[in-house]
């Protein structure tokens, strides 16, 4: 039987946070750099802006549970200061990837189980109070696979959420929205495809509906696709779209202003992965698309709009070095800035949101010398998106939940990881690390060899 999703018992607790680190380009423009991660993968899908000011992003956490993964979620100030850091999860596969505000301060996180559910993978909506408590879990799906990818706010109350389906639809993968109220009960979904594969990756409400995009597969290509729906879930307009070189492509990410829709999402062509932008009327006039063609992998996973201009967020490909992009444009397609995330680890951009305060963007990032993601955030307030020459400092801030039950006995074999995921020790015997002379002072997590227990440990 599957079990409740529970937080995870705090055992031990590390937050080392230092002056945030600032790159002054003048002498108010400053960049802040944040890096959330333990011993093993951890990733921030999405980020947004608190009403009580500061942020909170969800993302995914190996840490904690060693062969398995948790939803982690993040409350930082304005400064990406951690407030405090909470992870949710089963005995099995648990992953987040949207997050939403409700009325009240509450935040809405959406997901997939494989801890508990109907089937196999399920989605998973979770209500978390203000202070990081979790005050309500639902999974929704069928016998087959279910992934909840957004969340947001419905106009007429409760919230959406978007992602895929294979138990219920048209046959194979199809698109699925559901409309849920603020305790989680099911009040509508929709399947959106045909006989082939489809998925809906994005949602956001507008004044008498909402949008959504994703693909569509006809004949064995996939058409990037957005759809316009009334709030009984009626069809308005589709918009489909061809590549011209018959490549697979699909909408990832969208964002709105008072007039116009934005689009952004990957074109898989022969060996690399270009990027499109396009632009549409809310009556579903095409106004421009524009295929970003490099002789590098760029790929763009969200956008975001603000003082009539939309960056585009993602990462870049070349020489086998991924890094951290976004490309700044006007909404008449004219370029205006651009940001690398420069350095000699792996860096991906995955979420963005820009507001008067400045530009934030979450993703992950790979240290030297570790094979492990850590959560990477970063906040830009300059008003002049320009490449960074010099490399950004990154603070650590983590919170390490391991229960009673995972420890591991004296006298294991194992590896010891430091608090940024870096291999420090390839061979450890548990027996007492703090009288360790070949490891320094600092907090560290020993995995054993078998890699199925894990325990954290300071040594003095």
């Amino acid at each position: 039987m599957k079990s409740m999703l529970t937080i995870k018992k705090i055992i031990l607790v590390w937050s080392i946070i230092a002056v945030s680190a600032g790159i002054v380009f003048s002498q108010s423009d400053t960049l802040w750099v944040k890096a959330i991660g333990g011993a093993q993968f951890e990733q921030a899908a999405e980020i947004i802006p608190c009403d009580a000011g500061g942020y909170a992003w969800v993302g995914t956490t190996g840490s904690n549970e060693t062969g398995n993964t948790e939803i982690l979620v993040a409350r930082l100030d304005a400064e990406l200061n951690c407030m405090w850091t909470a992870n949710f999860g089963g005995s099995d596969v648990d992953w987040g990837l949207g997050i939403t505000e409700d009325w009240s301060g509450n935040l809405l996180i959406t997901g997939y189980t494989l801890s508990l559910g109907a089937g196999s993978y399920d989605i998973l909506v979770m209500k978390i109070s203000p202070a990081g408590e979790l005050m309500w879990q639902q999974t929704y799906g069928g016998a087959d696979w279910d992934f909840g990818k957004k969340i947001v706010r419905h106009p007429q109350g409760g919230f959406l959420v978007s992602g895929t389906t294979y138990s219920n639809g048209n046959g194979g993968q199809d698109g699925t929205i559901l409309h849920i109220d603020g305790q989680g009960v099911l009040l509508n979904q929709w399947h959106i495809g045909a006989s082939e594969n489809d998925a809906i990756h994005d949602v956001m409400p507008v004044n008498d509906g909402w949008i959504a995009c994703g693909y569509e597969t006809i004949n064995n290509v996939m058409k990037s696709t957005v759809w316009r729906f009334d709030f009984n879930g009626n069809e308005v307009w589709t918009r489909t779209m061809d590549d011209p070189y018959g490549f697979d492509r699909e909408a990832l990410a969208m964002t709105l202003d008072t007039a116009f829709l934005f689009i952004t999402g990957p074109v898989y062509a022969d060996g690399i992965t270009h990027s499109f932008e396009l632009q549409l009327g809310l009556d579903n006039a095409v106004f421009y698309e524009v295929l970003e063609e490099n002789n590098f992998d760029a790929n763009y996973y969200d956008c975001v709009q603000h003082n009539g201009e939309v960056v585009y967020a993602g990462s870049k490909s070349l020489s086998g070095i991924e890094l951290g992009r976004v490309v700044r444009k006007r909404t008449d397609t004219a370029f205006t800035g651009a940001f690398e995330f420069t350095g000699q680890h792996r860096t991906r951009f995955l979420c963005a949101f820009w507001n008067d305060e400045g530009l934030v963007l979450c993703g992950g990032f790979q240290p030297e010398q570790s094979e492990n993601w850590q959560a990477l955030v970063v906040k830009y307030t300059s008003p002049i998106l320009n490449e960074v020459s010099t490399e950004p400092e990154l603070i650590p801030c983590f919170t390490v939940g391991i229960d009673e039950a995972e420890r591991v006995s004296s006298g294991e074999w194992g590896r010891v990881y430091n608090v940024t995921g870096q291999l420090v020790h390839e061979r450890f015997q548990w027996v007492s690390p703090t009288t360790q002379s070949d490891l320094s002072a600092g907090l560290y997590v020993f995995q054993s060899l078998d890699g199925l227990r894990s325990q954290a440990f300071a040594v003095h």
